[in-house]
């Protein structure tokens, strides 16, 4: 049974990563073909190797994110190697008459980014989990030539990334016999201090208090104002609510989140609860 589940998972996989290849190269081609059907004068050829070039980059930025979402959802390292080698055969078929020749370099070791240090990457890929401050991160740097324009040895960086921190845990008094409640916030970013903020309750798939899984209702706001023993996050907030009985004096909590993207993380923390 266990062989047909992984089976199938791997299938799907594959299905996956093939579906973002034939995505990333109908970026490539639409944007070229489009352009070229109104260009007529050689000055224009530039601008219409620029597109390809644009084209190149979002694929190789989209492949970064369907392989990191894969590797946080399988463990399989070497996922991002051989999506990247398939998109490189594809495009050098692709463009023959263009001459266009891609090579990449994985991040491998240890990196800074984001406020994170150490990332330590496996090719190209990363994840930090069970911590109170967890990530998942993907990074690549592409070469690319157009020998048909001689233009050699243009290169950038893609990288995809998704931080998870969990920062507090809030305790709401009953009113009368009802009663209280808790809960565990927790800030989320993407590339950058960028925040993510348009993730819903199903996005949450995993949340346990001391191993448990729990019920719970999911608030979204701005926090800008502080609470007891604790400075305002200005930051945009999840908050996951559960009941309780009485004010635990802290609280063991794990949260799994998979974002739009499909990439995962998972952080865990223990922390002492405040007044709301």
């Amino acid at each position: 049974m266990g062989m047909c589940i992984r089976m199938v998972r791997g299938k799907r996989g594959q299905f996956i990563l093939i579906a973002a290849l034939l995505i990333a190269i109908m970026i490539v081609s639409v944007t070229a073909i489009l352009y070229s059907s109104v260009t007529y004068f050689r000055h224009e050829r530039w601008e219409e190797y620029l597109i390809v070039i644009d084209g190149v980059k979002a694929g190789t930025s989209n492949l970064l994110r369907v392989s990191l979402a894969n590797y946080t959802q399988t463990s399989n390292n070497s996922v991002l190697k051989t999506t990247l080698d398939l998109w490189r055969a594809d495009l050098k078929k692709a463009y023959t008459g263009y001459g266009v020749l891609l090579g990449y370099s994985l991040a491998s070791g240890a990196y800074s980014a984001y406020g994170m240090n150490p990332i330590n990457y496996n090719q190209g890929l990363a994840s930090t989990w069970n911590q109170r401050v967890s990530f998942s991160a993907a990074n690549a740097t592409v070469n690319l030539n157009i020998t048909s324009v001689e233009l050699t040895g243009y290169r950038f960086a893609s990288v995809v990334f998704l931080k998870m921190n969990i920062t507090d845990v809030l305790w709401y008094a009953g009113k009368g016999n009802d009663p209280g409640q808790v809960g565990v916030r927790v800030v989320i970013y993407e590339e950058g201090p960028t925040p993510v903020t348009n993730l819903q309750k199903s996005n949450f798939v995993l949340f346990q208090v001391g191993g448990v899984n729990q019920s719970f209702t999911l608030y979204r706001y701005y926090e800008g104002i502080g609470h007891e023993g604790s400075p305002a996050l200005n930051a945009f907030v999840y908050e996951l609510r559960y009941s309780a009985s009485s004010k635990p004096a802290s609280v063991a909590a794990t949260i799994g989140v998979v974002d739009t993207r499909s990439i995962k993380v998972r952080g865990q923390a223990t922390l002492t609860t405040i007044n709301a």
